[in-house]
């Protein structure tokens, strides 16, 4: 006879106070017994063929510690099996021993599927960025084609706003002398590009090849890092040489050498301006859809087996130390563990909508995929392929869940123009 009594601890942690009854021991000690003798030669016998008594004598610790041994496998086996539990990972042992009856008390902690209580899916208060894609922000991409075409020349003259500097810089300190360590060779400058020092940048025009020129910087007395607080910085400068950009017209000419089936100007820009449409609204569902997976898990709270958390963190350590082998693994644990603790709570709390909400994939469903894809080998190898079909199947789901989820919660557009 056995007996369990289930305490939960958490969402996905229980403990088990298993008592297997005395008389449900002897049969477990006896096949114990049976496989010692089966396995020891005693003197005077063959292998195997001792006197039970003589071997539960001579071997009788043994056979104890091989009873206990099976009796709790057996007990949480059946204990598991009874009350249905679904467990993950290794149980833990905290308590094994006998009461003065004689029956034996095991305290096992396991850790099962989360159990969740949707508490609340619906009705959640979102924002949605909108960008509306500005003439200016085009015109900026129409020009960064035009400087992916610029030819660079070497310029004889004075940089100005536009050029490109080729320098060499060594710190100096108060008195003007140089820092040992503090020289920086080779470093190249976009006047006005806004990826240099502003204030620094502005004292390198007008300067020519092989010049050399001190210019410094003076940090405000509240600046946020305290160390170059009030700090004032001195460099001496030595121009190597000045570039200029030489950028190609934007006409049809042009559009048609860029080698993308563009005609005329005004076909690259409608495509630039389509692009720009379709990489925004990207950003936005995406931002959304992690606003949304992030006030789920806030408002539904629960937690996630530690063996599941730490299996998808294995998956996370093999593709980060795959694309930098220097990387530490305990590193790379620290920072993903938030991540991984919080995906894998999406994931059983999308699953769980979609059950309560009846949310499945339909044979239309996948008609419908297999008739936008306008290929016919592509359309073949998805139909042939079951493995393929299964993460369709799975991103059409995940896609009606979310799609679900939005058109059941208050969402507030956000307009953002892009200049």
């Amino acid at each position: 006879m056995i007996s369990t009594e289930i305490k939960k601890l958490s969402s996905c942690k229980k403990e088990l106070t298993i008592t297997m009854e005395r008389e449900a021991l002897e049969p477990i000690r006896e096949d114990q017994a049976k496989k010692v003798r089966r396995e020891v030669q005693l003197p005077g016998f063959r292998k195997g063929k001792a006197p039970m008594g003589l071997v539960k004598k001579s071997y009788g610790d043994a056979i104890e510690a091989y009873t206990l041994e099976a009796a709790v496998d057996q007990g949480l086996r059946k204990s598991v099996e009874e009350n249905e539990l679904a467990i993950v990972g290794a149980p833990e042992a905290k308590k094994v021993d006998f009461n003065e009856d004689g029956h034996l008390i095991m305290v096992v902690e396991v850790e099962t599927y989360p159990e969740i209580e949707l508490k609340k899916y619906k009705g959640l208060e979102l924002t949605k960025d909108v960008y509306e894609i500005t003439d200016k922000l085009v015109d900026d991409t129409m020009e960064r084609f035009r400087k992916e075409k610029a030819e660079i020349t070497v310029l004889d003259g004075p940089a100005d706003k536009g050029c490109i500097i080729h320098l060499d810089m060594q710190e100096l300190d108060d008195d003007g002398k140089p820092l040992a360590g503090k020289k920086y060779e080779n470093i190249t400058v976009h006047i006005g590009e806004g990826k240099f020092d502003p204030e620094l940048e502005e004292q390198l025009i007008g300067l020519k090849a092989d010049e050399e020129k001190e210019i410094s910087k003076i940090y405000p007395d509240d600046f946020p890092q305290k160390e170059y607080a009030g700090k004032k910085e001195r460099y001496l400068v030595k121009v190597k040489n000045v570039e200029q950009e030489i950028l190609p017209e934007l006409n049809d000419e042009f559009v048609k050498d860029l080698g993308e089936s563009f005609e005329t100007v005004e076909e690259l820009r409608k495509a630039a301006r389509e692009n720009l449409e379709h990489q925004y609204k990207h950003e936005s569902e995406n931002r959304l859809s992690a606003d949304l997976s992030q006030a789920l898990v806030e408002e539904n709270p629960f937690d996630v087996p530690s063996v599941m958390v730490q299996d998808y963190l294995e998956r996370i350590v093999e593709d980060v130390k795959q694309r930098d082998p220097k990387l530490q693994e305990e590193m790379i644990r620290k920072q993903y563990e938030a991540e991984a603790q919080f995906t894998m709570k999406w994931v059983y709390l999308r699953e769980e909508i979609g059950k309560k909400e009846n949310i499945d994939v339909t044979e239309e469903d996948e008609a419908k995929f297999l008739e936008e894809l306008n290929d016919d080998k592509l359309r073949e190898v998805y139909k042939s392929n079951a493995q393929l079909m299964s993460r369709v199947k799975e991103d059409i789901r995940n896609k009606k869940i979310f799609d679900f989820l939005i058109e059941n919660s208050k969402v507030t557009e956000n307009a953002i123009k892009l200049d």
